[in-house]
């Protein structure tokens, strides 16, 4: 089971959803907090009051309502955990770089926005690829130019489920612009993301900023498809680097491999990543 999830408060959010709407015939299933639950193919769409970084644990909430209210869809399967949930969500760009964005959430360090301090949700690398891929080219194929890049691990909320944001980024003058909620709209929709490229080698992410233009060349080239993803200030942060890639690891469901963006100021820091990914017997990648 994969749920779309809409914020109510999130204006790239209602976009995402108006435009799935309008790209494909759903069913009405059944009602979630006062607001239409839709079905189409495998995809199940809901929407939730509030902002996604504080939706702590929707999945558990969401799994308990199909369970209960919506049996027939469950084809003798347990919906724990989900199998995945997306978010729908805006991207807010201090730089106001136009893009749109694929990432896992989670919180290596504090949580200053939403999630746990320490914890990251499993991350879902091969759907994140096969949506990153999708989006680009959805975005080519109605003339639009921003980038489309994942981006590292950061904010909330938890889960114990898959999960990953697919945002509009970068302020609110795009978070409304149909056609850049279009392209999600038909990203999610499109085969080659409801039956991902599940034979691409699993990789976590160690090294680079905020956005993460190595990683996601590599995604794109089809060469690996990445889960959790750590950025330098992560690095320059913590006190224990080896903490950080196991954590980063055990939240990368068949990752057996880390890659590294270096740069001048990184090297320490990579040096310490690659002996712990050592220890864990993870090949190193280039």
């Amino acid at each position: 089971m994969k749920v779309l999830l809409v914020s109510s408060e999130d204006k790239a959010s209602l976009n995402i959803r108006d435009r799935l709407l309008e790209e494909a015939d759903w069913e009405r299933v059944g009602r979630f907090q006062g607001t239409e639950v839709l079905a189409y193919r495998e995809l199940l769409l809901y929407q939730k009051k509030g902002i996604h970084l504080h939706f702590e644990n929707v999945d558990l909430e969401i799994a308990s309502h199909i369970e209960q209210d919506l049996p027939d869809l469950l084809n003798n399967t347990i919906p724990y955990p989900l199998e995945l949930l997306v978010f729908l969500s805006k991207h807010r760009s201090e730089t106001g770089t136009r893009s749109l964005t694929v990432h896992p959430p989670g919180n290596y360090l504090q949580a200053d926005y939403g999630g746990q301090p320490g914890r990251l949700p499993p991350s879902a690398p091969h759907y994140m690829a096969a949506a990153l891929k999708a989006l680009y080219r959805e975005k080519k194929l109605l003339g639009l130019a921003d980038q489309t890049t994942y981006e590292v691990t950061h904010h909330g909320p938890y889960l114990s489920s898959p999960c990953f944001f697919i945002e509009i980024g970068s302020d609110d003058t795009r978070w409304c612009v149909p056609e850049l909620g279009r392209a999600i709209a038909r990203a999610l929709l499109s085969s080659d993301f409801l039956v991902p490229n599940r034979d691409l080698p699993v990789a976590i992410g160690v090294g680079g900023g905020h956005y993460a233009p190595r990683f996601t060349d590599r995604a794109m080239r089809n060469k690996f498809a990445f889960g959790h993803m750590i950025p330098d200030h992560i690095l320059e942060r913590a006190d224990d680097t080896h903490e950080l890639v196991r954590l980063a690891l055990a939240s990368t469901p068949g990752a057996d491999r880390v890659m590294f963006h270096r740069n001048p100021r990184n090297e320490d820091n990579i040096k310490k990543a690659g002996e712990c990914a050592g220890e864990l017997g993870l090949e190193l990648v280039q």
